[in-house]
This record gives C-alpha cells, structure tokens and sequence, in this order.
C-alpha cells in the first residue's frame, strides 16, 4: 500500500492533521472492527478489513516520520510524539515453553515489546491492554491463517504469556512451536522504540 492509497482508505489529505487521521482511524476501527462493531445485515455498506485500517494508519505514519515532517504540514519540522520513533532499543531476554513464553520483564514492558514483536510477525487483530490480551493474526505459506492469541500473567522472574493457536479457516491448525520460536527471535531482537 502507497501513500496516497492510505490516505483515502483513511479519507484524509497530506494537509490533514495528526488529530484528525488519528480521530478518523479511531472511529473507522469502531465502525468495522468485529469486536465493537454492532452487526447490522440490514445497512448494506461495505465493511472495511480493521487489518487494512491499520496498515493504512501504519503508511501514513511512516511516511510523515520517514520525511520528518508533522502531519498537517508541508514543512519540515520536529515530529509530533505520536509519531516520533527513537533509536533501537535493546532486545528482552525471552524464551519459551511448551505454549508459555517467559518475558523477562515488568507486565506493561512486556506487553509492549510483544505487541512490538507480535507485529513483526502478522497482522494485529485484537488489542486489550487492561485485560493483557493481544491476538495477531498470523498465515502460513500453504497453511491457513490462524489467530494467535496470547494472554500475559505475572511472574515472580518476569512475565509468562499463555499462547493459543488455532486456525481461522477450514484447514488444520499447525504447530505452535514455530510460531513461537518466530516470536521469541523478535522479542530477542533490537526493535525501535515506540511511539511516545
């Protein structure tokens, strides 16, 4: 996806404002993200993928941090801190077990890191910060795609995440096992930092 094509998925122009994209990205997720939309067969209207919603949100982001400019304006200037993406910064010692992966980290970092890693490796599907729940939605070459969906739980040496795999479409769900390998190879990587 292009710039440009961002932009009118999101209905917005290059002189749009942060708080605008950011207003109408909001309200487009609530309008057709499963898990808040209201079902109604009887509106007609096309519904929009969330995934697309968000890589399209991604683009445009990018874009305006890649140029160093704000959004809304033409000129260079310092990015606005919902845009602003620091240096690397350095890799959590993770690994796994079974279906559990051990972050070795406070809650609210390892929640950030995954959903750092976890979209590095799919497309985010369900975010629930206050419940600490994340689902990424993740496909195979060949194979389905399939919803990982990962619940975290405090340990006295970091953070546990419970994973749970399981096929989205009418094929065999595979194994766990690579998935989190994947998983634990991001979250053992320098990432950037994110957004503040």
């Amino acid at each position: 996806m292009n710039f440009h094509d961002a932009l009118a998925i999101l209905g917005a122009t290059p002189e749009s404002s942060a708080k605008s994209i950011r207003t109408t990205y909001f309200d487009l997720m609530r309008q057709h993200h499963p898990d808040v939309a209201t079902l109604d067969i009887a509106s007609g209207g096309p519904s929009l993928d969330p995934a697309i919603l968000t890589e399209a949100y991604a683009v445009v982001l990018a874009e305006f941090s890649k140029n160093n400019l704000e959004l809304g304006s033409k000129t260079a200037s310092r990015s606005k801190p919902m845009s602003r993406i620091s240096d690397a910064v350095a890799p959590v010692a993770a690994s796994h077990d079974g279906d559990t992966i051990l972050i070795e980290a406070p809650a609210d970092e390892a929640y950030q890191r995954l959903l750092d890693a976890a979209a590095g490796l799919g497309g985010i599907g369900h975010v629930d910060r206050s419940n600490e729940i994340l689902e990424v939605i993740v496909r195979f070459d060949g194979g389905p795609s399939c919803s990982l969906l990962m619940t975290l739980h405090g340990r006295v040496d970091g953070t546990g995440v419970f994973c749970e795999l399981e096929s989205i479409e009418a094929l065999a769900t595979p194994p766990l096992t690579p998935v989190l390998d994947a998983l634990v190879y991001l979250l053992n990587s320098p990432t950037k930092a994110s957004a503040t």
